[in-house]
């Protein structure tokens, strides 16, 4: 049996990609740091935050998107610049398919 790994696209706040991608939250307002940990506690069952991506073309171009609706508006942030990010799935987890 070969394992593979699977990924969770959410489309989430550009300013959370050095927090994300790198654990730091140096450059986060307090506001912004406690709505990504509200989105961190729920979908930590589901979701590795060690393994986190961001694609990008062959030129490193990130495509940005102003959006209204989004996967953090549940959690308090408003309209904003977003990327898509490809989070690695836990292998116990009812998003993974085998």
């Amino acid at each position: 049996m070969t394992d593979t790994f699977q990924y969770h696209s959410l489309y989430l706040p550009n300013f959370w990609g050095s927090a994300l991608l790198n654990n730091d939250y140096s450059g986060l307002e307090e506001e912004d740091i406690k709505e990504l940990n509200l989105f961190i506690e729920h979908w930590q069952d589901d979701l590795d935050f060690t393994i986190v991506d961001v694609p990008s073309d062959r030129n490193a171009y990130i495509s940005s998107s102003f959006m209204t609706y989004h996967d953090a508006k549940d959690f308090g942030v408003l309209a904003c610049d977003c990327w898509e990010y490809k989070i690695l799935i836990k292998p116990k987890s009812s998003l993974y398919s085998n």
